[in-house]
């Protein structure tokens, strides 16, 4: 992972220039001047961080003419966005925590995947078990991580470190999607994960994109028409299951009677092939594990159980006879 989403990680040296931003000094002079840093090498490490969208350049206001201000010299600041104030706030909060020496390499990885995971069931894709273990162990002796019944967790006196890493990790998520296409809209996303509609016309070249949903459809001839196509991005994915499109369908809007009726025709039409056990562990992770359970329950009892936004059972039949499911 590291190597994939390398330039979203921090260098302990980058670390340690945002500490000195965040404590008062913006200007180069001064950073350079607390860090014993050579000015090419500062310059290298402030254009990272500005691509992290984490500090940028201002000049300072005065009583000026505005081609006075145009020269006045610039200074760095932290970005007016929410992943970069929270790490700033964290900086400030916890200012006796070596940070560079957590946040920086895969440390921010490692933290991560304990935001991402429910512990047992890591599926160590993004980082290897030695490295995980390795990092944990030092973690949960700095206070920062510790055991929550069979869950690692991050401490909750450490809440904004949380905060920071889930805010981070949707503004990645929102970069790599936008560097598809700017009209890609976001239907849903958790941790590194995330659901994108996109127009048809868009060719996806990038790794971790899979097309998914009702896209996916007319692979077991279900022909629904659209004038866009579903994408799920992951980086723990190999591939989608058809599990995973019953699952994405309804996480387009799970409330939603038509994308609910949609889920169970698929699930109808491939109930006997399909993986309980691995449908209701996604969907509990997915935060879907209510809705597949009554979905199940509504195609067992014929309608007699439903739930929310759930078709009456004879506008689920109609439905199913029209799309060619038995």
């Amino acid at each position: 992972m590291k190597k994939k989403l390398e330039k979203y990680t921090f260098s302990k040296q980058e670390i340690r220039i945002l500490r000195e931003i965040a404590s008062g000094k913006h200007s180069l002079i001064s950073l350079r001047r607390t860090l014993s840093i050579k000015p090419n090498l500062l310059s290298y490490y402030i254009r990272k961080l500005i691509d992290k969208k984490i500090i940028e350049f201002k000049r300072k206001r005065a009583d000026h003419s505005e081609r006075e201000y145009r020269k006045a010299k610039k200074y760095i600041y932290f970005c007016d966005l929410r992943h970069a104030l929270l790490l700033k706030e964290l900086l400030l909060t916890y200012h006796h925590i070596s940070w560079e020496k957590i946040l920086s390499n895969l440390g921010i990885v490692f933290l991560f995947e304990v935001v991402d995971t429910d512990m047992p069931d890591i599926s160590f894709k993004n980082i290897s078990k030695t490295t995980f273990w390795r990092y944990l162990r030092n973690f949960m002796a700095l206070g920062i991580i510790e055991l929550d019944g069979s869950t690692f967790r991050i401490n909750p006196r450490f809440s904004i470190l949380k905060d920071f890493l889930e805010e981070y990790q949707r503004f990645i998520v929102t970069t790599i999607v936008r560097e598809i296409s700017e009209n890609a809209v976001i239907l849903w996303q958790k941790d590194m994960e995330c659901l994108v509609r996109l127009p048809k016309d868009v060719k996806i070249t990038k790794k971790g994109f899979f097309k998914t949903a009702t896209s996916c459809f007319h692979n077991f001839g279900i022909q629904l028409v659209s004038d866009f196509d579903i994408y799920f991005y992951s980086r723990k994915k190999d591939n989608i299951r058809t599990e995973d499109i019953i699952l994405h369908t309804l996480l387009i809007e799970k409330d939603n009677v038509r994308y609910v009726t949609y889920s169970l025709l698929l699930l109808k039409k491939e109930l006997k092939k399909i993986d309980r056990k691995y449908l209701l562990k996604e969907a509990a992770r997915l935060n879907l594990g209510l809705q597949i359970n009554a979905m199940l329950q509504f195609l067992e009892t014929k309608g007699v159980r439903r739930g929310l936004a759930f078709p009456t059972w004879s506008e689920f039949v109609t439905k199913a006879k029209e799309y060619g499911v038995v």
